[in-house]
């Protein structure tokens, strides 16, 4: 059992850690808005649509093209992605155009597939987790991802960059129906590597998270402020909230 401590709180008497991926030890930013633009541009061109549409159709999948960033209120930022593609679906009919979520689902998958090939160019870690999930695993700590990206996904990542031996577990939207906010694929992880929720943290960037967790029966969620939103806003959802996982010391 290890105590993760910050200069605000303290969370003792804990043996498993499981993890969100993008926006935690993944920069969102750069793999979620090339993700974004191709989804977009496949849109355009697939129904004929004006090109000039193309910022405003990254924007309502929550990715701005000219900060380079990723909404905090953005529906990437806040739903899983089946909520996402039905939000989508709604929002190109307002621009004339009339898709199933079927579809729509069937076009996210495509563009996934052609992603997926060079997926490496556009995934950077955030130094500051991986070094502390590190830490975690010379402890003995379980630790395990749960992510609304796809499984496959997550297991090239950490195939690329030599992480295979830091998880004991990695869930994705393939490994159950229900979405990440139903607290089945926690409670996934958690059976299949044996832990129990009371002795377990959820860590993340975005209030899904905690909300994951909570349905999981996992009472102490860690929000980090290295995804889309500011320390600021996460306070409104837990009081364990830092800006970088640097700051959080493992005794």
């Amino acid at each position: 059992m290890i105590s993760l401590i910050s200069s605000d709180w303290q969370i003792e008497n804990i043996d498993t850690v499981l993890f969100d991926k993008d926006g935690t030890f993944i920069d969102l930013h750069y793999f979620w808005g090339k993700m974004s633009e191709m989804r977009v541009n496949t849109i355009i061109k697939k129904y004929g649509l004006d090109n000039s549409l193309f910022s405003d159709l990254c924007l309502k999948l929550g990715y701005n093209t000219l900060t380079g960033k990723m909404l905090a209120d953005g529906i990437t930022a806040l739903y899983s992605r089946p909520i996402i593609i039905q939000i989508f679906a709604k929002d190109l009919k307002g621009y004339g155009l009339e898709i199933s979520e079927k579809e729509l689902e069937s076009i996210f998958d495509s563009v996934n597939t052609e992603f997926y090939k060079e997926m490496v160019k556009y995934t950077k870690p955030i130094d500051s987790a991986i070094n502390f999930i590190k830490e975690l695993r010379k402890k003995n700590i379980k630790t395990g991802i749960v992510t609304s990206d796809s499984k496959e996904s997550s297991v090239l990542t950490l195939k690329h960059f030599g992480w295979e031996n830091l998880f004991d577990v990695v869930i994705g939207r393939e490994s159950t129906k229900e979405t990440k906010e139903s607290g089945i694929p926690v409670k996934l992880a958690l059976d299949t590597i044996k832990s129990n929720p009371l002795s377990t943290v959820m860590v993340g960037d975005a209030p899904m998270d905690y909300i994951a967790a909570k349905n999981a029966g996992v009472e102490k969620t860690i929000l980090v402020a290295t995804g889309q939103i500011d320390k600021k806003s996460l306070l409104e959802t837990s009081n364990l909230v830092v800006d970088s996982l640097e700051e959080v010391k493992i005794i």
